[in-house]
């Protein structure tokens, strides 16, 4: 039975397609672990970093969502160990039509159910908002990984998502458990870095990871070359940083 993460903030900016993807790479080349990524996110930006061209698809997440189409149906493989459901701005377009239909917090979690025992991790990119994507990619989730970058902004939105995650466990009745909140964007020559990683260190105590992914020129680099950190950068900070979480999400199990 699959492992299904979601990578959620309600902020922009703070690292979920990069930590999406890299964490979907590791697992993959250091634990053989078989991967379905799901870009359940309009910009489409986990797919394009892995070298998808998300202009060019005949079928994507917005239609397995619509019904149009079976998830197995709209995915592709990249590897023998990674597979992606992708998206594209076509996914926001048909907002309106999929929150009306019948169920519709509930769409991703039916169209995953037919491939659980095929993969070990379902990794699932979130849009920056609590709407219908978010709400289906967190009730279709047993875990939650939380990435904040370290900003006050990045701070100030924890309350936010404690409450977005409360929604999903009363009002949706959905059991949903913080894998880890992981500090990201951190850079040791700044003090704001400092004292926000201090604040949620001391906020989240266990649940808090202890990787802490660093401001990367080699990170923000990687998706121009359709690459991973593993293959862009692979002994640099970045990429010893998401080695780092592979082995504690592994850990986690």
């Amino acid at each position: 039975m699959s492992r299904i993460i979601s990578i959620f903030n309600m902020k922009g900016g703070v690292g979920k397609s990069t930590t999406a993807y890299n964490l979907a790479a590791g697992l993959a080349r250091f634990h053989q672990q078989h991967i379905l990524l799901i870009d359940i996110d309009p910009q489409g930006n986990s797919a394009a970093s892995l070298g998808i061209k998300i202009w060019d698809l005949e079928l994507q997440l917005r239609d397995v969502l619509l019904r149009h189409s079976s998830l197995h149906e709209a995915t592709i493989s990249l590897s023998d160990h990674i597979d992606i459901v992708p998206s594209n701005i076509r996914l926001a377009e048909d907002e309106i039509p999929i929150s009306g239909l019948p169920g519709r917090e509930l769409l991703l979690r039916k169209a995953i159910a037919s491939v659980l025992d095929d993969y070990d991790f379902i990794l699932i990119d979130c849009p920056p908002n609590i709407g219908v994507f978010s709400i289906n990619a967190l009730m279709a989730s047993n875990e939650v990984i939380i990435p904040v970058d370290m900003s006050y902004l990045g701070l100030l939105g924890i309350s936010s998502i404690e409450k977005a995650l409360d929604l999903i466990h009363s009002a949706l009745e959905h059991p949903i458990e913080i894998t880890g909140v992981l500090a990201t964007r951190f850079d040791a020559r700044n003090n704001l870095s400092k004292e926000v990683l201090q604040s949620l260190q001391h906020r989240f105590t266990a649940q808090m990871f202890s990787t802490v992914i660093p401001e990367s020129v080699k990170l923000r680099e990687a998706p121009s070359f359709s690459l991973s950190i593993f293959d862009h950068d692979s002994n640099g900070k970045g990429a010893k940083a998401y080695l780092s979480l592979v082995e504690e999400v592994i850990g986690c199990q």
